[in-house]
């Protein structure tokens, strides 16, 4: 179906037109330029044909002159008559010897109305109507109009000083009658004529708005920003497929650079999205930094105003001056943490590495907190190697560590009991595993990490030897071979990285599976009162993470079936 607003009906229509007025016109200048033109080409050929005839005759013999005259008209179907000076005939074809006028072998008068003398410039011309052809014997009188070309030039022979005059009369062919032979005919070729054009028009329109309407389909496409057809619409080796190739092209870089902003402008709301978390972690941050900050002060604040005005209990200054000294303790604790959070938060922090005892550093925070556990009644029951090097930050990893342990002191009622154990793995043991049913842990980066198969449950010792499964092939107590496998692997674990695992496991206590995964966020505290005198600032374990992920190791923190238990994963020193 053509639309009529289509370029395919347009051209159609303009096709149609052009081809039906182009041959009107044709037809109509047949008509009327024909007849015109066929006497233009007559009279020229006449005109060049006599003057080359007289000059080849002037000069010669008649008996070599008249048969070249005689040649002349009947090549150019003219009728061809010398006379002399006094109007007698010289020279008559012979199919007009017999007409009247021509007696005694031409002496006669000549009275034969196509050559009356007529004409004196020498040029042919039309002397239609000016006679009729009639029979050679001279019988009727009616006859058909002639149209006649007409021309007379002066002629001379080498045998006489007399001038001739020859005569020339052209008749021309009836073309005025066909020319209106053309045009009646007219209406009877203009249905073939429209017919001829309608078809023709049809199919250049459908050959040029074919590969117009394919581009077009493709051009709305991609208007839409559909780019799934790759390929070329047309291949044809012109200008319209070479504009189908650049589409095709087009279409492909357009889809590529289209993926590239969706991937852009994904990547783009996530960051604007954590951007968005960071500022309100932030702003979070600072209120609590200030309210952290805020309460001592005003403590102290109220302590200072009330011992100068000897309010009350308040007289007794060196009572309250011990209590705001702790109240500023614990605020320089605070500053200090938060300067520490800096260093570790900078893009420009870079761990000090070296070779570390973790063994010292871990005996070294047991010590320091053995004040605390005996104030608490509490029993802090270690297992240590003589040596654990691994590759640390020494200031930060005791700074962890340090605050590993405290916080199992700190969290533990009265009377309970704070293991502590150092262990030696190799590269192929188990990682930090899948947690059993008793466990659930917290990694680095807010991931779920595994819990390890072995767990504290001693109570016939002071530490709960943390067993764990023999590795495949392996069996029994000390390892007891079974064929090359075994020591296959036993040669693996010699040749295997050193790791070292730190565990410390608190008892008497568990957490709220719901805030495990909050645990190292900054300012985070499982219990909400928020009092110095239940718990820290809730920095220590969110220092803890920032210093652990510095150096690449594995963490996490659960409940087992004993109580609380935190698990360090790091490397060995070569």
């Amino acid at each position: 179906m053509i639309r009529r607003r289509g370029i395919r009906f347009k051209i159609f229509l303009v096709t149609t037109a052009l081809l039906v007025v182009s041959a009107v016109l044709i037809y109509l200048t047949l008509y009327f330029m024909l007849p015109s033109y066929y006497k233009y080409i007559k009279q020229s050929k006449l005109e060049s044909g006599v003057n080359e005839l007289l000059r080849n005759v002037n000069g010669q013999p008649v008996e070599e002159a008249l048969p070249q005259i005689a040649q002349f008209g009947q090549e150019h179907n003219a009728v061809m008559m010398l006379r002399d000076k006094d109007g007698g005939g010289y020279y008559i074809p012979p199919n007009f010897r017999s007409f009247k006028g021509w007696l005694n072998g031409g002496t006669g008068s000549m009275d034969y109305p196509l050559f009356r003398k007529q004409m004196e410039t020498g040029r042919f011309v039309d002397k239609s109507g000016n006679g009729t052809i009639g029979p050679a014997s001279g019988g009727g009188t009616g006859g058909q109009k002639m149209h006649i070309l007409s021309a007379e030039r002066k002629v001379s022979f080498a045998e006489s000083n007399e001038a001739f005059t020859l005569y020339v009369d052209a008749p021309l062919q009836p073309i005025g009658e066909a020319a209106s032979v053309i045009l009646l005919f007219l209406p009877y070729m203009l249905i073939p004529i429209v017919l001829i054009a309608i078809g023709g028009a049809f199919i250049y329109a459908r050959l040029i708005a074919r590969p117009l309407l394919s581009l077009n389909g493709v051009a709305h496409r991609l208007a839409k920003l559909d780019f799934t057809e790759t390929e070329p619409a047309l291949k044809s080796h012109d200008e319209l497929g070479e504009l189908s190739l650049s589409l095709s092209k087009l279409a492909v870089n357009l889809q590529s650079t289209m993926g590239e902003l969706q991937d852009a402008n994904a990547q783009l709301k996530s960051d604007i999205e954590l951007e968005r978390e960071q500022e309100a972690k932030r702003r979070e941050f600072v209120a609590t930094i200030s309210h952290e900050l805020k309460t001592p002060i005003t403590a102290v604040s109220g302590q200072l105003e009330a011992m100068i005005g000897n309010v009350g209990p308040f007289r007794d200054r060196d009572a309250y001056l011990r209590k705001s000294y702790t109240i500023m303790k614990d605020m320089d604790k605070l500053v200090h943490e938060l300067l520490e959070l800096s260093k570790l938060e900078s893009r420009e922090f870079r761990p000090l590495m070296r070779r570390v005892d973790l063994t010292e550093l871990v005996r070294e925070a047991i010590n320091n907190m053995s004040y605390l556990a005996g104030v608490k009644h509490m029993e802090i029951a270690f297992e240590l190697p003589e040596e654990a090097m691994v590759i640390a930050d020494e200031r930060l990893i005791s700074k962890a560590v340090s605050n590993i342990i405290t916080n199992a002191v700190q969290y533990s009622g009265d009377g309970e009991r704070v293991f502590v154990r150092l262990v030696e793995e190799r590269q192929t043991d188990r990682e930090l595993g899948e947690p059993g049913e008793d466990e659930r842990v917290h990694g680095s980066s807010g991931e779920a990490h595994a819990g390890a198969s072995a767990r504290f449950e001693g109570a016939s010792s002071e530490m709960a030897a943390l067993e764990s499964p023999a590795p495949d092939g392996l069996t029994g107590e000390g390892l007891a071979w079974k064929g090359d496998a075994a020591q296959s692997l036993l040669d693996d674990l010699a040749a295997a990285p050193i790791r070292y695992r730190l565990e410390v496991l608190n008892t008497g206590v568990q957490l709220d599976e719901t805030k495990l995964p909050r645990l190292f966020e900054p300012f985070f505290r499982a219990e909400q009162s928020r009092s110095r005198s239940t718990g820290g600032s809730g920095l220590g374990l969110y220092i803890v993470s920032k210093v652990l992920d510095a150096h690449g190791a594995q963490y996490r923190i659960g409940n087992t079936l004993e109580g609380v238990r935190f698990s360090v994963l790091l490397k060995g020193a070569a």
